[in-house]
C-alpha cells in the first residue's frame, strides 16, 4: 500500500497521461484485494454445514453482528468464520488473545487469509473500524469496556460495509443487542469412563436468540470440537 502511495506523486506533464493510467491500474489492484470478496448469493456468506441449521438461510448474512458466549465461545467464532475462509474471504482477529490457529485449521479456516490483530484498548476501536469493509469478516475479543457509542458505530458501520461481526463474549458484555446471540453450555465431556481414560470431546448445547429474521429461537447440540478438531452434530456421533 505505501509503495502504491509512494508512486501517486505529481509526475511530470509530458508524462502526464501515461501516469494516470498506471496510477489507475495500481489502485484498482488495492482496491481489488481489500475489497470483500463478491460471491454468487453476495449478501450472505456460507457456514459449515452443522452451523447452516442455525441461520434461517443456512448463511450469514452480511452486515449482522453475532454475539457468541460460554465455553468453547472461540472455538464457535472459528467455526462460523470456516467455512466463508475456505470459499476465499478474508478474517479479521482483533484482540482474540486465546486465539489458538492450528485450532483454527483443525476447524477448516483457511490461515493464508487471517489477519490476527491486538491493538491496545486505546487504539482498539479505531481498528476495528479500520478492518470492517476491507474484511468479510471480523472476529472481536475485547479485553476491556466497549463504550455504547462505539459498538453502536462499530455495528452501523458493518451493516453499511457488509462485513460480519462476530464478538467474543467474556468478562465485558457486548453493550448493544446484536443481531444474534450464541450461547453455549455443556452438556457433557466424551472419554472418560469410571475413574480412567482421557477427555477427548465435549458435547455443547447452542441457544441462538435474535430479532428481525433471526428472532425464531434456535437450538442445537454440537461435539465441539470432536477427536479430530471439527465440529459436528452431537446426532452424527
Amino acid at each position: 500500500m505505501i509503495d502504491v502511495l509512494a508512486r501517486l506523486a505529481t509526475p511530470n506533464s509530458d508524462d502526464q497521461e501515461t501516469y494516470d493510467e498506471g496510477a489507475r491500474d495500481r489502485l484498482q489492484v488495492v482496491a481489488d484485494r481489500s475489497r470483500p470478496v463478491t460471491l454468487a448469493r453476495d449478501q450472505t456468506l456460507p457456514l459449515i454445514e452443522p452451523l447452516a441449521t442455525m441461520f434461517p438461510e443456512g448463511r450469514l448474512r452480511r452486515g449482522i453482528t453475532v454475539a457468541v458466549r460460554g465455553p468453547g465461545s472461540t472455538t464457535l467464532g472459528f467455526a462460523l468464520a470456516a467455512s466463508a475462509s475456505a470459499a476465499g474471504s478474508w478474517v479479521a482477529m482483533v484482540g482474540v488473545a486465546d486465539a489458538n490457529l492450528a485450532t483454527a485449521a483443525e476447524l477448516g479456516v483457511a490461515l493464508e487469509r487471517v489477519a490476527v490483530m491486538h491493538p491496545l484498548p486505546a487504539q482498539w476501536s479505531a481498528t476495528v473500524a479500520a478492518v470492517i469493509g476491507a474484511f468479510d469478516i471480523v472476529v472481536l475479543a475485547p479485553c476491556h469496556r466497549v463504550s455504547a457509542g462505539d459498538a453502536r458505530r462499530l455495528m452501523a458501520r458493518a451493516r453499511e460495509r457488509g462485513s460480519v461481526l462476530i464478538t467474543l463474549v467474556r468478562a465485558r458484555s457486548w453493550p448493544e443487542r446484536v443481531d444474534a446471540e450464541l450461547s453455549i453450555s455443556t452438556l457433557r465431556w466424551q472419554g472418560l469412563g469410571q475413574g480412567h481414560g482421557n477427555l477427548r470431546a465435549r458435547v455443547a448445547r447452542v441457544d441462538m436468540t435474535g430479532r428481525r429474521e433471526l428472532a425464531r429461537p434456535r437450538q442445537g447440540e454440537f461435539v465441539l470440537p470432536d477427536a479430530s478438531g471439527r465440529l459436528v452434530c452431537a446426532l452424527d456421533e
